[in-house]
C-alpha cells in the first residue's frame, strides 16, 4: 500500500483529498464508514486479522486521495462489497442512499454473489466472470476507476503477503485463490484488456470530463496490469 500510494503521489495531478476530510463534509460517506465498520464480520481468507471493510476502506482512500472527491462515488467504494457480504446489505443500500450510489454498488457486484441470492440460484464462478467482462465493458470513466481501485487494492495486498513468503510458501498461498490460480491470471489479463479498450472507447465518445481524468485513469489501469505480472512473476517462481 505505500508504494502504491507513493506511484500515485508522483503520478496524479488531482488536488490532494482524503477520505478523512471526505467523512467531515459529506454525511452519507461518515454513514456509509459507520455502517461498514459495526457489520462488515468477514474476515479474509488469508488474513483472519484484517476485516473486509479494511479493503473497502483503502479502496475508497485511494480513490477520494487520488481520483474522485465526489462523495456519491466516495460512498460507493466504502460499500463495493455490502450486497456480498452484509446480511440485508440491500435493503439497507435501497433505504439510506440515493439511486447513483445504488447503481454503482450494483455494477461492481458480481452476478448473483449477492448475499440475497439463494445458494442454489448463484452462478459459477466462471459464469460470474464472463457476466462481470460484459459489464466493464460498458462502464463509464467513474465505474471503471471504482473498478480499478477494487481490483488494485486486492492484488497489491496479495503481491505484499508473497513478496513476505518463501518459493515454498508461495505456492501454498495458491489454496486462498477462488479459482485454479491459472483460471484467476487469466481473468485478471483479459480484465486489464478489456479496461484498456474500454478506455480508448471513451476517448472516442468524449466521456472523460477532462484530459487529467483520461490520464489518471490510463495509470491506474497500467499500474493494475503491472500488478498482474507481478503476481504472476511471484507466483511462477
Amino acid at each position: 500500500t505505500e508504494n502504491l500510494s507513493k506511484f500515485c503521489e508522483e503520478n496524479t495531478v488531482w488536488g490532494r483529498f482524503s477520505l478523512k476530510s471526505s467523512v467531515k463534509l459529506y454525511p452519507e460517506v461518515k454513514r456509509a464508514l459507520i455502517y461498514i465498520i459495526e457489520n462488515y464480520k468477514k474476515q479474509r481468507k488469508n488474513n483472519p486479522d484484517k476485516f473486509g471493510y479494511m479493503h473497502c476502506i483503502e479502496a475508497a482512500s485511494l480513490l477520494a486521495e487520488h481520483w474522485f472527491y465526489e462523495s456519491d462515488q466516495i460512498a460507493a467504494a466504502l460499500l463495493h462489497d455490502v450486497r456480498e457480504d452484509i446480511p440485508n446489505g440491500e435493503q439497507y443500500l435501497k433505504e439510506n442512499y440515493n439511486e447513483h450510489i445504488v447503481r454503482l454498488v450494483k455494477d461492481l457486484t458480481e452476478k448473483d454473489k449477492s448475499w440475497d441470492t439463494p445458494e442454489q440460484e448463484k452462478s459459477t464462478w466462471k459464469e460470474r466472470k464472463l457476466e462481470e467482462m460484459e459489464k466493464v465493458s460498458h462502464f463509464t470513466p467513474e465505474t471503471l476507476a471504482l473498478k480499478l481501485w477494487d481490483q488494485i487494492s486486492n492484488i497489491a495486498e496479495t503481491v505484499n503477503d508473497l513478496e513476505k513468503l518463501s518459493p515454498e510458501g508461495r505456492q501454498k498461498y495458491r489454496e486462498w485463490f477462488n479459482a485454479g490460480y491459472e483460471d484467476q491470471i487469466r481473468k485478471y489479463s483479459t480484465l486489464n484488456e478489456i479496461i484498456q479498450k474500454r478506455i480508448q472507447i471513451c476517448k472516442e465518445e468524449q466521456l472523460f470530463r477532462s484530459e487529467d481524468e483520461e490520464k489518471n485513469l490510463q495509470l491506474f489501469s497500467d499500474r493494475f496490469q503491472w500488478l498482474v505480472n507481478t503476481l504472476k512473476s511471484l507466483m511462477d517462481n
